[in-house]
């Protein structure tokens, strides 16, 4: 048997926070984006993306994203920015899927706005009303999931905000209807505009351009 390469082993105790940050963001990638908006106690609107993000369960809905203390206090210690606060004022939600054609609004609502500021109005986003929840949804993604928090994690310097789905908006252009018996089906792959955006790195993306079909042996290939 060859040996295997040589690898550089590494403690996660001897890494400062920064580093073990880069060495886990440079790592786990392609990263989708959850694009969450959330409305204050005054109904004013926030938009913010999130790339720690993934589904936590199907059945119940559960999506989840990690919220870092980015911000600061009064004091200068670290602390949650808008979304926290907001999640935790009224627990209400929207994650939007970031499509292609939005990736320059998308990292425009990053921006660093004072409290009370709307991204929607900063990055000329349009909004269209939700259905369950009170925070408005982006126009024009090609998913967005309504939701309440199921919980949060306090995890260090981080949250791990699981939200359970109550209602979801799918653009008519990427949904398909039923295929083999299965009802309510999507495509977000027909179009390139529609595809969802990836996170790399600090000002890194990545789009989806080379899809492969690896079928399984045992089944399933669906």
């Amino acid at each position: 048997m060859d040996r295997p390469p040589p690898t550089r082993e590494l403690q996660p105790s001897a890494l400062t926070a920064n580093e073990m940050y880069l060495l886990l963001r440079d790592s786990v990638m392609p990263r989708p984006i959850a694009w969450v908006s959330t409305i204050d106690h005054q109904g004013r609107s926030n938009l913010a993306p999130y790339s720690f993000f993934s589904v936590c369960s199907s059945e119940p809905p559960i999506l989840g994203f990690s919220a870092m203390k980015s911000g600061r206090d009064e004091r200068g210690q670290p602390t949650y920015k808008d979304t926290m606060v907001n999640l935790r004022a009224n627990g209400e939600l929207v994650v939007n899927v970031v499509p292609e054609s939005m990736m320059l609004p998308m990292v425009e609502t990053s921006a660093n706005l004072a409290p009370g500021e709307s991204e929607f109005d900063f990055a000329k986003l349009p909004q269209a009303a939700s259905t369950a929840v009170k925070p408005p949804r982006v126009a024009g993604a090609p998913v967005a999931y309504e939701c309440v928090v199921h919980s949060v994690v306090e995890l260090g310097s981080s949250a791990w905000v699981m939200a359970r789905v109550v209602h979801v908006h799918v653009d008519e252009r990427v949904y398909v209807g039923t295929v083999k018996g299965v009802n309510h089906r999507i495509d977000l792959l027909q179009g390139t505009e529609m595809r969802p955006a990836g996170r790399l790195g600090r000002a890194l993306y990545s789009r989806i351009r080379n899809e492969e079909t690896i079928l399984r042996r045992d089944g399933p290939n669906e």
